[in-house]
C-alpha cells in the first residue's frame, strides 16, 4: 500500500507545483536516471527466484548510486527540489523492496510478487524522468 501511496504522490509532483520554475535540462541527470531505472528495475524483479547471498553485492551497488543519484539532484539546489523529492521517494521504494526481500526471501509471497513491485518501481522512475524531460526546451511545447 505504501508504494501506491508514494506513487500516487509522486505522479502529483509535477502538476502541482507547475508555478514553480523548474530548474535547466540536464542531460547528466536525463541519462542517470534511465540508467538507474534498469539497473534498480532488474534487481527487484530478480528477488522473487535468486536468493539474498547472490544479490547482496548489487543491491549494496544499487543502493550507493540511488544515493548519488539524489545527492546529485538535491545539490543542484532549490529549483531542483522537484525531481530531488521523487529521487528519494525511488530510493524509498527500492530500500522497502529491499527490506521486504530480506525478510521474506524469494518466492515467499507469491511468484510474481517483486515483478509487481519493480513495475511500481519502474512507474516511479517514469515520473522522474518526465519531469526531467519537461526542463529539456527541445522537447517543449511553444508556448501559446
Amino acid at each position: 500500500m505504501h508504494k501506491f501511496l508514494a506513487l500516487f504522490t509522486l505522479a502529483l509532483a509535477p502538476s502541482a507545483c507547475s508555478d514553480v520554475p523548474l530548474s535547466y535540462y540536464d542531460p547528466a541527470s536525463y541519462e542517470q536516471l534511465t540508467t538507474l531505472k534498469a539497473e534498480a528495475t532488474l534487481l527487484v524483479e530478480s528477488f522473487d527466484h535468486k536468493p539474498i547471498s547472490e544479490n547482496e553485492s548489487r543491491i549494496e551497488a544499487t543502493t550507493l548510486h540511488l544515493r548519488q543519484a539524489y545527492e546529485y539532484e538535491k545539490g543542484k539546489g532549490p529549483t531542483n527540489s522537484e525531481t530531488a523529492a521523487q529521487v528519494e521517494l525511488i530510493n524509498g521504494l527500492f530500500a522497502g523492496d529491499v527490506q521486504e526481500y530480506r525478510d521474506a526471501g524469494p518466492g515467499a509471497l507469491g511468484s510474481r510478487y517483486f515483478r509487481e513491485a519493480a513495475a511500481v518501481l519502474g512507474q516511479a522512475f517514469d515520473v522522474a524522468i518526465a519531469t526531467e524531460n519537461l526542463k529539456n526546451p527541445a522537447r517543449r511545447e511553444p508556448q501559446k
